[in-house]
């Protein structure tokens, strides 16, 4: 090789060598001016006029190149600038490669020279730029973006917490597209698996059963069907047009759903709303074959995909008159023309445009909406049918005015609420619907209701009715009920002998005056005030009380009892003692009581008066077995209850009570009043119930209004509590008439014919059940001694009384001589001495000025104003405001009831 090549390739190595020396270099950007010497500029660069000058202009140019690359890895290497290279030691180095060769080598490795320094200016423009980002990183400028770690970058990459644990975008659109493919794909699947059901299935609705508390013994059933069903050219256009003008008014365009109800309802499901569905005649259709067996969103989807199918496959009139031979109109009518059957007793083609509007109004819910029930809704929602007819324009303003509300026939009573179970039955339905049930999902929903009835009590309750003599008048009415004051489950309800004949209950529903078993509110008001059992107080009689107006109160007979304690008033129902009492403690505790213990606020008579104590209010019976229950259970109030469950026809719960409970008297007040309550049932007005119980401890109060218009026993034992009233409703029902004597007694009241329909139910269904005992008295914290003597509290007389009868008021009252030396009363076992029938224990007392005491008074020339006054058979007047003497003016003394 020629000295000339060894050169050139030396020099190019140099260069080489230098240019990787400016590639690892801190890249210092340095300006292209740098290569050159000082002071020059290019019009004074020599330019070779031969090749050979070429050649050397080309390996000056090399040279300054390499020299400019030491240069940059000088600066870089001591961290400071470098002066610039001159063009001399370019030069230099240049011309040391060697003398010229031939031209064309000598340029290749001139041209290899200037590439190699322009690489090595790029890479150390590149790494400049690098130190320049760790510069700006450092100094707070845009970090380099992380790299992700995996797929869906999740958690993201490069951000801190708790950035990195929200999603990326890509996760996020991944997951939606996923979602898509899934419902995209089980829609498919959906569609496919769905088949249409045939008419009949969806004509069948299920029927709802319910059950005793066993579970098994089946009590009656919901809605017998009635269904005919009628050809699409039987349907009538007038009920045609009015469903769609009311329920879908584009059901002739929709494709069998509606998505702006669907999302209408969906928002209201999801916001806690009641839980809705479609709103298209198809959908509506297409729920009557699953009603009550899909409550799940999967549910609901199918019933949309159902209602698509069925859109494709049938014509709209196919669908709308299916949809008019299920649809449950209310009165038990499934389909159209048992509607018109049961609302106008005539066939489904006579209806007028007026009728086919009303039975169009009620489909929302049948049972509520019913004219009979609710004139004044259903004329509203008939009126709303009109007007969208008229809004469609299937008939013109005109034709909409001229129409007239319909009249309807009264409802038919169900066959399968006939008996006694009818009133059961209706007490499980309303129970329902005070639960958030629909009438249409009660009848049509295929449920499983288990009640809260013991067959065996109430097959008890039904044969002590039963037990009743013979002779007892037809309009005379019985209405008892038996809880479990453990939990408030009613066990056992008598209402009346047949809910088909007679629909009102007589144990729920009907009202009477309380009498007596009122003065139990009054006990515990002065227990919890301090005054104890044997605190005494005057029972003589009769005796004037100093307030507005005057109030004059007597015993029954005008009996003297001294000063009596508050058990033996209590036992003896002594009425001049509890009037004092009750002036003592003020007329508003009693009624204060009576609310806590459970007794509605607006339970007709109870007003805060003297007279409450004597009880003018007048309640029903199950609100007094509620009441008397939760002082069986040591003053916990548990609210009474008939229906424990309700299960799908597909077994998931649809329903399950829950026991509620407060504690609403102190424990140690209700024993003392429990103890106090032993009296009646073992030496006073009801101690025939000592041999019917066997010595089992009862604790109980009688009660006999006036005139003896309502006679009661409310009793308890630790384990069940009963309460017992008969009544007499007058002709119209709107009254209460003296209880006509039957069976050998000539008068009605509490101690006879209600404490024998309490023994016999409470003697039967105990049976084999473990005798407990009450506990005994307590001395409460708060006891006031000043009515109290030295004196023991005196037990209760060991001679047989009869429940004290009050007897009207006369100018020569008979009494009966007292055989202990506290003298108790009998109940009247003669014909009282005056042509009134006498009641139990009076109380004299006049009105106060300017307002009319609600007190229970005796009727000579006619009927006084009730309290408790109601409509429908059984509903009588609760008091009397005056007892009006033979000259025709109100007297200044009316005698309340035991």
């Amino acid at each position: 090789m020629s000295d000339s090549r060894r050169s050139s390739r030396g020099s190019s190595d140099r260069a080489r060598k230098q240019t990787g020396g400016a590639r690892r270099a801190a890249g210092v950007r340095r300006s292209s001016s740098s290569s050159k010497p000082s002071g020059s500029s290019p019009s004074e660069e020599p330019r070779g006029t031969s090749r050979t000058g070429r050649r050397a202009d080309g390996a000056a140019a090399a040279g300054a190149a390499a020299g400019a690359g030491a240069t940059a890895k000088r600066s870089a290497a001591k961290g400071s600038g470098a002066k610039p290279a001159t063009a001399k030691s370019g030069a230099a180095k240049s011309s040391s490669g060697g003398p010229a060769g031939g031209p064309s080598v000598s340029r290749r490795h001139a041209r290899s020279a200037d590439g190699g320094a322009k690489a090595g200016a790029a890479k150390a423009g590149a790494a400049s730029s690098a130190a320049a980002g760790t510069a700006a990183k450092r100094s707070g400028g845009k970090p380099r973006k992380a790299r992700a770690t995996n797929f869906l970058n999740y958690p993201r990459a490069g951000a801190k917490n708790p950035w990195r644990w929200i999603p990326s975008f890509r996760m996020i659109a991944g997951f939606a597209a996923l979602l898509v493919i899934a419902g995209v794909g089980f829609s498919v699947w959906l569609y496919n698996d769905t088949e249409v059901p045939e008419p009949s299935d969806f004509a069948l609705a299920q029927t709802t059963r319910v059950y005793f508390a066993d579970g098994e013994t089946e009590m009656g059933q919901f809605s017998e069907i009635n269904r005919t069903e009628l050809s699409s050219d039987e349907i009538p256009q007038n009920v045609k047009d009015a469903v769609v003008a009311s329920e879908d008014s584009s059901f002739y365009d929709n494709r069998g759903i509606s998505p702006r109800g669907i999302a209408r309802a969906l928002i209201n499901n999801l916001s806690g709303g009641a839980r809705q569905g479609g709103s298209t005649i198809t959908q509506q259709y297409v729920e009557r074959y699953y009603t009550g067996t899909t409550t799940s969103y999967v549910g609901k989807v199918r019933e949309m995909v159902m209602a698509l199918k069925i859109d494709e496959e049938l014509s709209k009139d196919e669908i709308l008159s299916r949809y008019l031979n299920t649809i449950y109109f209310g009165r038990g009518a499934y389909g159209v023309e048992e509607a018109s059957q049961a609302y106008f007793g005539k066939p489904a083609a006579e209806m007028t445009d007026a009728e086919a509007a009303l039975l169009v109004a009620v489909i929302p819910a049948p049972s509520a909406y019913d004219p009979a029930e609710n004139p004044e809704k259903a004329t509203e929602l008939w009126d709303r049918v009109i007007t969208r007819q008229v809004n469609l324009g299937q008939m013109t303003p005109a034709e909409g005015d001229a129409l007239q509300f319909p009249e309807t026939i009264d409802p038919a009573n169900e066959n399968s609420l006939g008996g006694t179970n009818g009133y059961l039955l209706a007490q499980v339905r309303k129970e329902l619907v005070a639960q958030g049930f629909t009438e249409d999902e009660i009848n049509t929903g295929g449920f499983t209701i288990v009640s809260t009835i013991d067959p065996m009590i109430q097959q008890n309750t039904v044969q002590a009715i039963e037990n009743l003599p013979d002779d007892r008048p037809e309009n005379n009415h019985v209405g008892t009920v038996t809880i479990d004051p453990s939990t408030g489950a009613i066990r056992g309800m008598y209402g009346g002998a047949d809910y088909v004949t007679q629909s009102r209950n007589d144990a729920t529903q009907s009202r009477m005056q309380a009498g007596s078993i009122f003065k139990t509110f009054t006990l515990i008001a002065a227990l919890e005030d301090g005054y104890p059992l044997d605190s005494r107080w005057d029972g003589n009689s009769p005796k004037s009380f100093d307030v507005p107006g005057g109030w004059t109160v007597k015993n029954f007979n005008d009996v003297d009892y001294g000063r009596v304690t508050l058990e033996k008033a209590t036992t003896s129902s002594i009425n001049t003692a509890y009037a004092e009492i009750n002036l003592e403690i003020g007329p508003e505790r009693t009624q204060e009581t009576a609310i806590t213990l459970g007794l509605p606020e607006d339970t007709p008579g109870l007003d805060p008066v003297p007279s409450n104590v004597l009880g003018s209010a007048s309640p029903t019976v199950l609100e007094m077995g509620e009441v008397y229950a939760t002082i069986a259970s040591g003053g916990v109030h548990r609210s009474s209850y008939i229906v424990q469950s309700v299960t799908r026809p597909d077994g998931s719960s649809a329903y399950e009570h829950e026991v509620s409970e407060t504690q609403a008297l102190d424990e140690e007040v209700a024993i003392n009043a429990t103890v106090a309550l032993q009296g009646p049932p073992t030496s006073g007005s009801a101690r025939s119930l000592q041999d019917v119980m066997d010595g089992r401890p009862v604790a109980g109060k009688t009660g006999t209004s006036e005139s003896f218009r309502s006679a009661w026993f409310v009793g308890f034992t630790p384990q069940l509590v009963t309460a017992v009233g008969m009544f007499q409703p007058s002709a119209d029902g709107t009254s209460e008439e003296a209880l006509t004597a039957f069976g050998g007694e000539d008068s009605i009241t509490g101690g006879t014919f209600p404490t024998q329909v309490w023994g016999d139910i409470m003697s039967t269904s105990l049976e084999g059940q473990e005798e407990l005992d009450f506990p005994d008295e307590v001395t409460l914290d708060n006891e006031k001694r000043s009515r109290s003597t030295q004196a023991p509290r005196e037990p209760a007389t060991q001679q047989p009384t009869e429940e004290p009868s009050e007897e009207p008021t006369t100018e020569e009252p008979t009494t009966e001589e007292p055989t202990t030396e506290e003298p108790t009363t009998e109940e009247p076992s003669e014909e009282p001495t005056t042509e009134e029938p006498t009641t139990e224990e009076p109380i004299e007392q006049t009105t106060e000025p300017g307002e009319t005491q609600p007190t229970e008074g005796t009727d000579t020339q006619g009927q006084g104003q009730g309290g408790g006054r109601g409509n429908g058979n059984g509903n009588v007047t609760g008091r009397d405001d005056g007892e009006t003497d033979a000259a025709g003016e109100t007297a200044q003394t009316t005698t309340g009831g035991d």
